[in-house]
């Protein structure tokens, strides 16, 4: 058999391994190269990204030294576009991590230089920050924050507590915040929301703080929150802007009789809020026109009867005014009482809701509860002739004083005797909605409280159904006095926040000239244009 030879595949290809090795070797190296490069660029694109975060970082920066010139009433106010609406800017360099920023600020509303800038609504603020040629934007809007949240605002001076109050609102004063301890459990002083006080809360470990408490906190400015000259100049039509909230456009100024809207006559004589009827459908409609005491109320601007439309919920008393009525129904509307001096409640004042029956025109408690607000340059005075049962559904403002009676004590010449009986019953004394509970009316704990069916000369009771936000303090003597507290069966005193107020404000109601909050924040991911032209005006 012959012999065959075994066939050596690879004898022939001796040189392909030399190629093959080459070919490995140089994707391999090819593939370092690739490595370095993408770690060049990883590098490149891990440190514009850190150096973009940090130009973020700067813009932030900006808002907030722009913030705080707003807070402290030191920015550089100008209007460099001629627009009426207060603006400024700010630039900087940052030492403390290198970066610079750049800020525009505009007010949203017209209004004066000086501390008037800082009464505008609100702020739109835009910064660019640049870090190391990376450039980032924002822009945030800020608004006033509210009076209207607090249960109780003491500008400059403390308040205490006794066992057994709750506060629903916030709380605020400018002094120490005294509350009662050893009270029996449940009893203990409760509050609601959140209590910032200027001093400190000697006491706080006896009171409950549902929110929690701040002391050593910043004073909130009251005294330059209201410009009552600017508030008349609204009232009258003759501002550069006259609508609250965006609505109306005049309100009703009261001084001179000849001058009266509403025909009072006096400024002795008392505004009842049961006579106006803000739906006389009869002329205008679908708009409707205001009348009070039956008689057309003309707008001052234009000379012609007011309509609904038109007015924008300011009531100015150029000097003291008087309140008392009811607002319901037809005589709904959300109103802000101002008085250049001193206001006065003369009796009841109470709220309702803006519904009513179309064929009777009798309020049938449906639609938007209605809420009003008194704002005094001085004091808020109750007269001295106020029945013992007396009810004020309003927000009170006492500017650069206080809320009390108009009793001799306090320059008055009634006393606890001038006082009439609210009797006969049955009245609502805790204001649940019950008339003529019997024999307690369970408040403020069951099986305790007024008779509401038989009212007696001993019934006294003072409900205030809204924020109190005064100067220094405030003073509910007769209420309080030592000889009703030994007659009565009930507490004579009840302060209860109006929780619906803040979604239904009274009309161009001040607003804390220091105090702000953020509404809205943005970036702006295009750098080429202005940043005055991202400004809403």
């Amino acid at each position: 058999m012959p012999s065959s030879k075994r066939n050596n595949r690879f004898e022939s290809q001796r040189g392909s391994a030399l190629v093959l090795t080459l070919l490995i070797l140089g994707s391999l190296a090819l593939l370092g190269t690739s490595l370095v490069l993408s770690a060049v660029e990883d590098r490149t694109v891990t440190r514009y990204s850190r150096h973009s975060m940090e130009a973020l970082g700067v813009a932030e920066t900006g808002i907030a030294y722009g913030k705080h010139h707003i807070q402290d009433l030191t920015a550089p106010m100008e209007d460099a576009d001629e627009d009426g609406r207060p603006d400024f800017t700010l630039s900087d360099s940052l030492t403390w991590g290198g970066g610079a920023y750049y800020l525009v600020a505009e007010a949203t509303d017209v209004k004066g230089l000086g501390i008037s800038a800082y009464r505008s609504n609100g702020f739109t603020l835009i910064a660019e920050g640049d870090f190391a040629g990376a450039i980032r934007r924002v822009k945030t809007q800020m608004v006033h924050d509210s009076f209207l949240k607090y249960a109780r605002f003491v500008a400059a001076t403390g308040t205490s507590y006794s066992c057994g109050a709750i506060l629903t609102g916030a709380v605020h004063v400018g002094a120490d915040l005294g509350v009662s301890c050893g009270c029996s459990s449940g009893d203990e002083v409760t509050f609601l929301e959140e209590v910032t006080a200027v001093g400190d809360i000697p006491n706080a470990g006896c009171a409950i703080f549902m929110r929690g408490y701040i002391t050593d906190a910043d004073p909130i400015d009251l005294d330059n929150s209201v410009d009552f000259t600017e508030i008349a100049q609204r009232a009258k039509g003759v501002a550069a802007d006259n609508a609250c909230e965006g609505v109306g456009m005049v309100g009703i100024y009261i001084s001179l009789p000849s001058t009266d809207p509403l025909g009072l006559g006096s400024m002795a004589k008392t505004l009842n809020l049961s006579l106006f009827d803000f739906f006389d459908t009869t002329t205008q409609p679908p708009d409707t026109l205001v009348r009070y005491n039956g008689n057309l109320v003309m707008n001052t601007v234009t000379g012609s009867p007011l309509k609904n439309s038109d007015f924008n919920g300011i009531v100015f008393f150029q000097g003291d005014g008087r309140v008392k009525g009811r607002a319901d129904g037809i005589t709904s509307h959300n109103l802000t009482i101002f008085a250049s001096d001193d206001m006065f409640v003369m009796n009841n004042l109470t709220t309702g809701h803006t519904g009513f029956d179309p064929f009777t025109r009798v309020a049938n408690g449906t639609g938007n509860p209605v809420n009003l607000g008194l704002v005094a340059n001085d004091y808020i005075y109750i007269d001295d002739d106020t029945p013992r049962v007396l009810d004020i559904d309003a927000a009170l403002m006492a500017v650069h004083n206080n809320w009390c009676i108009l009793d001799d004590e306090f320059g008055g010449s009634g006393s606890i005797s001038s006082h009439p009986s609210a009797a006969p019953g049955p009245l609502d004394l805790d204001r649940d909605g019950i008339y003529g509970e019997a024999p307690v009316n369970n408040d403020p704990r069951p099986g305790e409280g007024w008779n509401e069916f038989t009212i007696t000369s001993n019934t006294w009771v003072l409900n205030i159904n809204g924020p109190i936000i005064t100067y220094n303090g405030g003073n509910a003597w007769p209420w309080n006095d030592s000889s009703v507290l030994a007659s009565a069966s009930g507490p004579t005193r009840r302060y209860n926040y109006d929780l619906d107020i803040t979604e239904f404000p009274p009309p161009c109601f001040p607003v804390p000239l220091n105090l702000w909050k953020d509404v809205s924040w943005t970036e702006i991911f295009e750098t080429d244009s202005t940043l005055t032209s991202y400004m809403p005006n």
